[in-house]
């Protein structure tokens, strides 16, 4: 007698939130629902600047290490210039830019992608407020994959913030 196959069950892809346990978790979920309805451009992360000194520290240390190898030394990069991007601090954004540009002695291996480069150098300018530059970069993460969600939504932001300017 052959065995009948496993039976397959079907989860669901998207599942609701569960029920609130108390009032500080219904006000919390109120509180994202509205921002989801009031909120003045895309949900973007933030770091703090305990996150921005460590991805520092690594990244000084990959870097003075004489072994270390480009597609480290890039990855170590690339989560230095995330963390700036993502922070509030004055002049975190504008560094970040720097870090994910071509030249100045260091060229992109291929450990990331230019689009990724791109699409943090355009939340750096929105975080920044330099809404054109976010445009401009967002745009260019389209040229590059057209398909990619986060840009598209922030180049709608940062053409909202441009609009509203």
């Amino acid at each position: 007698l052959a065995t009948p196959p496993p039976r397959r069950t079907v989860t669901a892809i998207h599942r609701p939130p569960p029920p609130p346990r108390s009032m500080a978790d219904f006000r919390f979920n109120l509180q994202d629902i509205t921002r989801l309805f009031t909120s003045s451009g895309p949900a973007l992360p933030e770091s703090d600047l305990e996150m921005v000194l460590e991805a520092d520290r690594d990244y000084a240390g990959v870097a003075s290490s004489s072994g270390s190898d480009q597609d480290a030394l890039d990855a170590a990069r690339f989560r230095l210039a995330w963390a700036l991007a993502h922070s509030k601090r004055t002049g975190d954004g504008a560094r970040a830019v720097a870090l994910l540009e071509e030249g100045g002695g260091h060229s992109w291996g291929n450990t990331v992608l230019a689009r990724d480069r791109l699409y943090i150098a355009a939340v750096a300018h929105f975080n920044d407020g330099d809404y054109l530059a976010a445009r401009g970069s967002a745009e260019a993460v389209l040229r590059v994959d057209a398909g990619c969600r986060q840009a598209e939504a922030l180049k709608t932001a940062a053409e909202d913030k441009i609009a509203k300017d």
